[in-house]
């Protein structure tokens, strides 16, 4: 029997799309919010820190802010609470650095690449967290407004932190940053806005535009385009392309963003030496797979066994993605379209 990830068409509002999201992983949402309340020190000063960062992004993006508050009315649980799950960059500074020192090095996330050939854009994307957090994802069709978005997500939080594709063509997937933080609108929310815009030139300026308490990387590609865009708080790196392979992992490659940078591990530049020397054009899907199921480094793999706990293939032109449910070497990709 094929395992595949929970799926969810959905068409409204923000809010009503955060309703459903909400609604539909109550139990989930539930136990992550009374888990976190045990787990972390100082909960309630965290929390209230969030505040802060709520006040910037509600400057900035009300509707999803709707879109968060209808998750949180759907399962049922305070909206301050689930904010400041979406709102990592609330902790302080020096645990951050901790806390992504340790889970780097056994959860670090995750490898893309991208290829072109005769039937335009191909791009892989291995979703790489730990084994615990398998059952938080899911894949999301959702309408809002005249876009359609499509992609791999976590339940418990806005969509858009791992691979999507939209219906104007644009591709994006995502990759952690290490980097100290400041008081803005968290980086989630400016990922999720990105799946509602037009040109990589509209997403270029969602970045540009929001008062930023951190960033990741995003990886977008629009038919022969791919826009590499390198954020570290206050300062952004673009690398463009055209119809030219390309491959991210967790660490900056732009020497000016490598100021910015915390710190690259081994396992991050490992794992895009290796990606490099494979992404070529004319890669065809059963090329793609091989990327991404990759072992030959076998401290540092491509394809992780407990940690590679999804995997995402993109024909952007044929308005498809494959999704894999765990490592793309053993699982089977199971087509969705727009």
């Amino acid at each position: 029997m094929i395992r595949t990830f929970p799926y969810l068409e959905i068409k409204g509002t923000n809010y009503e799309v955060g309703r459903g999201i909400g609604e539909m992983f109550r139990g989930k949402i539930q136990e992550t919010i009374e888990d976190r309340q045990k787990m972390i020190p100082h909960y309630q000063l965290y929390r209230t820190k969030s505040e802060k960062y709520a006040k910037a992004a509600q400057e900035q993006y009300p509707n999803l802010m709707d879109e968060l508050r209808g998750m949180a009315d759907g399962a049922q649980v305070p909206f301050i609470d689930l904010f400041f799950h979406n709102c990592p960059e609330a902790y302080d500074k020096e645990l951050l650095v901790e806390w992504d020192r340790e889970l780097a090095e056994t959860e670090e996330h995750c490898t893309i690449a991208v290829s072109f050939n005769t039937n335009g854009a191909l791009v892989g994307h291995n979703e790489d967290w730990g084994i615990e957090s398998l059952d938080e994802l899911y894949i999301l069709k959702a309408t809002v407004g005249n876009t359609t978005f499509l992609g791999l997500n976590y339940a418990t939080s806005l969509a858009g932190t791992s691979a999507a594709l939209n219906s104007w063509g644009l591709v994006q997937c995502i990759n952690e940053l290490y980097q100290e933080t400041n008081i803005g609108v968290p980086k989630c929310f400016i990922s999720r806005a990105i799946l509602e815009c037009k040109t990589l030139e509209e997403a270029l300026g969602v970045i540009i535009n929001t008062k930023r308490a951190a960033g990741y990387n995003h990886l977008l590609v629009q038919e022969d385009s791919v826009w590499d865009i390198e954020i570290a708080g206050h300062d952004i790196d673009i690398q463009k392309h055209e119809k030219m392979p390309f491959v991210h992992t967790n660490h900056c490659i732009s020497k000016h963003m490598q100021e910015y940078q915390l710190f690259a591990t081994k396992n991050s530049i490992a794992r895009f030496q290796r990606a490099t020397e494979i992404a070529r054009n004319s890669m065809t899907f059963t090329d793609m797979k091989a990327l991404l199921s990759d072992i030959k480094d076998p401290k540092y793999p491509i394809c992780r066994e407990n940690i590679t706990i999804g995997s995402v293939i993109v024909e952007p032109k044929a308005s498809t993605m494959y999704v894999c449910y765990g490592m793309p070497s053993t699982g089977t990709f199971m087509p969705y379209r727009l």
